[in-house]
Order: C-alpha cells, then structure tokens, then sequence
C-alpha cells in the first residue's frame, strides 16, 4: 500500500497532541450537551469523532499509547465534571441507569479489540473504528463518572469507572487474544 493510500486510513494519527486534545474536548462537550437533552444521537455523534477504543488497541502496538490513554481519560473526565460542576443540571435517569458493566458490554469489548487488532493494516479498519465508535461507551462512560463526581454519587462512579475498565480490558484483551488463535489456523 502506498504511503499516499494508507495515509487516508489513518484515524488521528497524523494530528498534532493539541488538535487531538481540541477534537477530544468538542467530542466530551458534544456529549454533555447530549445527555443534558436527553438526545442520544448527539451522544452517539460524539464518540465518532474520537475513538477511544482505537487508542486502547494500539496499547499492544505501541505500549506508549498507554500514557495517551491516561491523559484521554482524565481530560474527558475533568471535562465531564467541570461542566457538570458549571451547569447543575439533572440527567435523566433512564440515561443514566445504563452506564453499569455488563458481560456482554465485556464479550463484545472482546470481539472490538480483536477486530481492530486483525485488520489495524487493513483497508477495514476505517469500518471498524467507525463501529467501534458507536459501539463502545469509553467517551459518555468518562462523562458520565465526571457527572457522577459533580453530583457526589459514588455508587455512580463506580459503575461508570467499572463499565469504563471493562471495555478498556475487554478491547486489550481481544487484542491480543484473537490474532494468537488466527495464527494458530
């Protein structure tokens, strides 16, 4: 593939730390506004914009990705929170009831990591962080533990920090799993 082609399937990573930390926090307000106005799609909308789960993959490709996954994380959280803090707003609770870990929000960490991870050289992979952007709650699950500090609910920070490192191991762990039983056929 040539430089000019895999060029254009590459997500972000040809953008300088401060534009990425620019998209990161339009991504993180886009959110709040979302579940400020209990829009779902403009929840949704945000974590096209910064695939979170792209990051947490490439932790096995360049293990310095985990410093960049720390600082994500943090700057959407204290996003989350400042805004929160700011706008003493009420989240709607049907919203905010589904940001609990699962076993198949696990399974299907599972199966994102292990996508990403076969097909990172691919052509594919722009589909796959598309998915995986509609797929994992790594961005809202942030925003919400941001909310949840804002509004001193620790049973909600634990389940968002929860459902958080759930997808964050589920996509590490498929990662590295699924290329070894490819290999092995």
């Amino acid at each position: 593939m040539s430089d000019q082609t895999s060029k254009n399937f590459d997500v972000l990573d040809d953008l300088s730390s401060a534009h990425r930390s620019f998209l990161i926090m339009l991504c993180g307000l886009t959110c709040c506004w979302g579940f400020v106005n209990n829009t779902v799609l403009l929840i949704l909308a945000s974590k096209i914009g910064f695939p979170l789960a792209v990051v947490a993959c490439s932790i096995n490709v360049d293990y310095r990705n985990i410093c960049k996954m720390i600082y994500y994380t943090i700057l959407i959280v204290l996003l989350g929170w400042i805004y929160f803090y700011l706008f003493n707003v009420e989240i709607d609770s049907n919203i905010t009831k589904n940001f609990v870990p699962s076993a198949t929000d696990f399974v299907l960490a599972v199966g994102l990591g292990g996508a990403l991870k076969v097909f990172w050289n691919h052509k594919l992979r722009m589909n796959i962080i598309i998915m995986s952007a509609g797929l994992a709650s790594l961005l809202p699950a942030c925003i919400m533990i941001g909310y949840f500090i804002a509004n001193s609910n620790i049973s909600g920070i634990v389940n968002s920090c929860a459902l958080y490192l759930q997808y964050v191991l589920g996509i590490t762990i498929g990662s590295k799993i699924f290329p070894e039983f490819i290999e092995r056929r």
